[in-house]
């Protein structure tokens, strides 16, 4: 296979949009040739076959999102700001109402899945999804530091749970009318997070 370039990367863009679009089945070798311009010989110099295209969309969806947050957290961990910290995790990692991050939730599952039957992209995602802890790891120690988180957390179930809470109020989408009040549902959050702050929160 030939080493990434421009080609493989407008290959791997418009392979994104159709994968996004309509799915993983949605996605036709010939089509994606034929809407880069290009032969459909030429995907499989840098794609074995199609489930390596789709690995490899999978791949860059997860690093997009991951890289996003890691920019986000480093924001946050250098404030000092409680507002902020609250903030990250109330109404962006917490909030089930939040449209956006809803769909970048679906989509990380998606590539979970995807990775849960793909041992090699599986690595891949745990490469990447270190270095997410290691940046939310620092933003909880700067927030020790700060006063923002109480010194007897453990750094690593914290770390963890922000990363579960995202994923699960993905439930939201199916919960109708059973989802809580946006109001009660940020003060049991808050409630929750209580015992975790420190004195300077």
């Amino acid at each position: 296979m030939l080493q990434p370039n421009d080609t493989y990367s407008m290959i791997l863009a418009e392979a994104r949009r159709i994968v996004e679009e309509r799915g993983e089945a949605g996605l036709r070798v010939a089509e994606l040739a034929e809407r880069c311009g290009v032969a459909v010989g030429l995907l499989y110099h840098y794609f074995s076959d199609r489930s390596a295209i789709i690995s490899a969309v999978r791949e860059t969806q997860f690093i997009a999102r991951v890289e996003s947050d890691i920019q986000n957290l480093k924001q946050y961990s250098t404030t000092g700001n409680n507002a902020d910290i609250v903030d990250i995790i109330v109404n962006q990692f917490a909030d089930p109402r939040a449209e956006e991050r809803n769909k970048y939730r679906l989509e990380r599952m998606e590539v979970l899945v995807a990775a849960s039957r793909n041992p090699e992209l599986l690595e891949k995602l745990k490469t990447v999804e270190s270095r997410f802890t290691h940046e939310i790891l620092e933003t909880i120690r700067n927030a020790k530091k700060s006063g923002l988180v109480a010194e007897n957390v453990d750094e690593k179930s914290l770390a963890f749970f922000l990363e579960v809470i995202p994923l699960g109020v993905t439930l939201g989408i199916v919960y109708g009318d059973n989802l809580p009040d946006a109001d009660k549902w940020q003060e049991f959050v808050l409630t929750v997070l209580a015992p975790l702050m420190g004195p300077g929160a």
